[in-house]
């Protein structure tokens, strides 16, 4: 089930949800999500088949008229207490309603129940101190999963599901395909033989006016596509050894037309801002200690969201304004918050000598000590 409803001013309201907090000073009574007296909790789910282990937020949720920004420092009125829930995960095939397997690799297991465990986040508003349930069971990619919250002091239950979306399918195009040996993936290149062009595996982005692109495929039941070259690279350290290192050329996220899966997609760049935007990340490097650096591979990342996240995202974003009556969106029965799916999909490629060469004398790259082709840090370029 999926809440939106709209909110006016009068009190606090203390509830964490990683993408979106929320301060009230007023609420009226047909408000019945934030109902006093009422228990109610705070919920941020993103599951990830693609992940090694699934973890859920679950926290307190209630009306003060207090100091809010002094409650949710309080570790104690923001989370429950040990043993105090009971988190469970069921999966259906879609338009079933009874359970199936849940665990990739377990032939018996119908339902996985989450252990709880304190983590430390970041300062801010809330307490760094923060109890969440996770599970390492690995994830089937399809079907949906069924979430359960069971406070065992009150009896009181919270639910929501959501249908699972599978990893993006690479594009019949460079660079975001895999297809050994034509397009072979990063330490995977022929040795013997007749030796590689940049027409059959490696990457060139050497010639700085073309416009490059990253192409895929949408998947079914997602919405939102992130997509991240990531440039990985070698330090060799003055003091001897080595350390390994990388920085991301980030895209605007893409909404695919539809939820129907299939639909080619892209991202596009010319070649010369990949090299600006690795040398506006390299600054933030710490290169005191190092005497040269060596370009490694690329990486290609693209992550998925599903609906529900590209919903629960742009109705909880920040005003710009100063307009109140503002609309809220949660899919948790009893609560507010999101429970979701996402998942990543990754490919990696070598690069050109000639690409590495660039790398190596551009003027937003050079000055990080970038070394060529041949394995030469270059001072002077031509």
């Amino acid at each position: 089930m999926y809440i939106i409803k709209k909110m006016k001013n009068i009190k606090s309201y203390i509830g964490l949800v990683t993408v979106a907090i929320v301060s009230l000073s007023s609420c009226k009574n047909d408000l019945d999500v934030l109902a006093p007296g009422e228990e109610k909790v705070s919920v941020y789910g993103i599951l990830n088949p693609n992940e090694s282990v699934q973890k859920i937020r679950i926290n307190k949720v209630y009306l003060t008229s207090g100091d809010a920004i002094s409650a949710g420092q309080d570790a104690n009125q923001i989370n429950y207490g040990p043993g105090e829930l009971q988190v469970t995960l069921q999966r259906f095939n879609v338009g079933s309603n009874t359970p199936t397997l849940t665990t990739v690799g377990n032939t018996t297991r119908k339902e996985i129940v989450l252990t709880e465990t304190v983590v430390v986040t970041s300062d801010g508003n809330f307490n760094a101190n923060q109890r969440i349930w996770q599970t390492t069971d690995k994830l089937y990619n399809s079907g949906e999963y069924r979430l359960l919250i069971k406070n065992l002091n009150s009896g009181k239950e919270f639910s929501s599901s959501n249908t699972m979306i599978d990893s993006v399918r690479s594009y019949q195009s460079k660079p975001f395909i895999h297809n050994i040996p034509n397009y072979p993936g990063h330490g995977q290149y022929v040795t013997t033989g007749s030796f590689p062009t940049p027409e059959s595996g490696y990457i060139d982005y050497s010639n700085l006016v073309a416009t490059q692109k990253i192409r895929f495929l949408s998947i079914p039941n997602a919405k939102l596509y992130n997509v991240i070259l990531r440039f990985h690279y070698i330090d060799s350290l003055i003091a001897g050894g080595t350390n390994p290192g990388y920085v991301d050329f980030n895209f605007p996220t893409q909404k695919s037309p539809s939820l129907k899966g299939g639909e080619p997609m892209e991202v596009s760049f010319l070649a010369n801002e990949f090299y600006t935007n690795i040398g506006t990340e390299m600054a933030k490097k710490p290169s005191v200690s190092v005497k040269n650096r060596r370009s490694f591979y690329l990486e290609y990342i693209i992550k998925a969201g599903s609906e529900t996240l590209n919903t629960f995202l742009q109705v909880n974003q920040p005003s710009n304004t100063i307009a109140q009556d503002k609309p809220y969106y949660t899919n948790i029965n009893g609560g507010v918050g999101i429970f979701a799916s996402a998942s990543r999909s990754t490919i990696t490629h070598d690069m050109w000598n000639d690409f590495i060469d660039k790398i190596a004398c551009h003027p937003s790259t050079n000055p990080f000590g970038f070394c060529n082709g041949s394995g030469v840090k270059t001072t002077v370029c031509p």
